[in-house]
């Protein structure tokens, strides 16, 4: 179990490296939400990393209408 006085900074992740995991985008929004209610992230973070999910969403969408 991870020491809760010093956390692991290696674990630590920036919204920008949230989004570009590979995981459900779902999930990706509510890491994004869940850093949003902790204060870890500035008005400039949430905005860019809100536009780049949803370029990623549309352009899944795109891939799926041309089938």
């Amino acid at each position: 179990m991870a020491d809760l006085k010093s956390p692991p900074f290696s674990d630590i992740k920036r919204p920008e490296e949230v989004v570009a995991m590979a995981m459900n985008d779902s999930l990706k929004f509510a890491v994004l939400i869940g850093l949003i209610e902790v204060g870890q992230v500035s008005n400039r973070e949430v905005v860019n990393t809100v536009l780049h999910l949803v370029r990623i969403i549309e352009s899944k969408w795109n891939a799926v209408l041309r089938i």
